[in-house]
């Protein structure tokens, strides 16, 4: 039971659960969009580049003076500073290794992203500071990643209404999920002079505020529908990403613990890929 915890935060903490969203919701675009081509050596190239930045971020993770706000995450990454070396380290081979085995167009698409996610954590840019910067980087970065570079490799045109309609939905429900973590980390920011939108207006409106764009997500996944952009069957696959989504933003709070947020919420993008790859 130990063993299966240790390798549950090892898997959670140390970001392989997150970049493994990353490529579920690639195949999550592809599949909505009707794209056949799996895009699996830049599937295999996001997974790495997730491991990778993720992890360089938790290199210049500081310990704070006051214990209290060392959650259960910051204390495996504060004691596992080995293992986030090593798997930065996996996640910059990997990066070297499938960037050959992937088209030439990706060093211009995702060059400036790479400077942008860089810039978001380093301590003397840190553009996490900024309550907008922090939720648009965060949303933008993902969305052109997820949604803009698979359709520009699938040889679709990314200005036509339907491909217009698909990023907006997807930044949408990406920002959905980052709101919740301002929740989450509010304490934290707080004591790193960091302002976001939960101490702009409280844990509670912030609740409302992500729900709001869930609204809004849902909206635009019912347009889709009924603009037959897609099939009645992903339609039933992304509703109920939406509701499960909205139910833990509505449970969200700075008292849950890091898996509520990790795990569920983090979670939900990876239920998307997965409904959506069962269905098709």
């Amino acid at each position: 039971m130990i063993f299966l915890k240790r390798l549950f935060d090892f898997i959670l903490f140390g970001n392989i659960y997150i970049a493994i969203a990353s490529v579920c919701l690639i195949q999550s675009t592809l599949i909505q969009r009707g794209i056949t081509d799996h895009l699996l050596s830049y599937s295999v190239l996001t997974f790495f580049a997730t491991l990778f930045i993720y992890n360089l971020q938790r290199v210049f993770y500081s310990p704070q003076k006051d214990n209290s706000l060392h959650s259960i995450r910051r204390k495996w990454i504060f004691e596992n500073q080995f293992s986030i070396k090593t798997l930065c380290t996996i996640g910059f081979v990997g990066v070297a290794i499938s960037f050959f085995y992937t088209d030439y167009k990706i060093v211009f698409y995702l060059s400036p992203l790479l400077i942008l996610s860089i810039a978001y954590f380093l301590p003397f840019i840190k553009l996490r500071k900024n309550t907008w910067f922090k939720l648009l980087t965060l949303a933008i970065v993902w969305t052109t990643v997820t949604a803009i570079v698979p359709i520009l490799l699938g040889d679709l045109n990314p200005l036509s209404t339907n491909n217009i309609l698909h990023f907006f939905a997807r930044f949408i429900f990406l920002i959905s999920i980052c709101i919740p973590f301002d929740i989450r980390d509010m304490e934290v920011d707080k004591a790193e002079n960091i302002f976001t939108l939960s101490q702009k207006f409280g844990e509670n409106k912030t609740r409302w505020v992500a729900l709001g764009f869930m609204l809004i997500y849902i909206f635009l996944i019912i347009t889709e529908y009924f603009l037959e952009i897609f099939s009645m069957k992903i339609f039933v696959a992304l509703m109920l990403t939406a509701i499960v989504n909205a139910s833990i933003v509505f449970m969200s709070s700075s008292k849950r613990s890091e898996y509520f947020y990790t795990a569920l919420l983090d979670g939900t993008m990876i239920l998307q890929g997965v409904l959506l790859f069962l269905i098709s």
